[in-house]
């Protein structure tokens, strides 16, 4: 994810990267793209964990948001 989303020459462009505010907005989904596979995503493929229905919703919402913007994102 660091490498996909990286703000200096990523693979995955969400914006133009022209403007600071661009390449803020880059950095910061970067993370939260790495934060969301390291942090949701790999623990629960790692253990055999159940997690509340509430928290399912709630990893669903981060994953919408995510998802809704490699969906609208900008061809390089």
């Amino acid at each position: 994810m660091m490498n996909a989303f990286n703000e200096s020459g990523p693979k995955i462009f969400l914006n133009d990267l022209i403007t600071l505010s661009d390449k803020d907005e880059q950095k910061d989904f970067r993370h939260m793209f790495a934060g969301s596979t390291a942090g949701i995503r790999n623990p629960r493929g790692h253990d055999n964990r159940t997690d509340p229905i509430d928290l399912c919703l709630d990893h669903l919402s981060v994953a919408s948001v995510l998802l809704r913007q490699l969906q609208a994102r900008k061809a390089p």
